[in-house]
């Protein structure tokens, strides 16, 4: 049950980052690469993003447009 609840909120903060951080950081960003580099600064830094497994991260991450 925990682990449960544990997912939820995870998938909650992630969907939150892609709808705000990463928005933000494409448009501060000079271009696409530099902005995967800043949100994958944050993810890799997070647990909701580290619950996902390095490689996870990376699928997601390298999909974002």
């Amino acid at each position: 049950m925990i682990r449960w609840l544990r997912d939820r909120r995870y998938a909650n903060l992630r969907a939150r980052d892609l709808s705000i951080l990463w928005p933000a950081c494409r448009a501060v960003a000079p271009d696409l690469e530099w902005a995967r580099l800043a949100f994958a600064r944050h993810a890799y830094n997070d647990p909701a993003w580290l619950a996902l497994g390095k490689a996870g991260i990376a699928d997601i991450i390298g999909r974002l447009e």
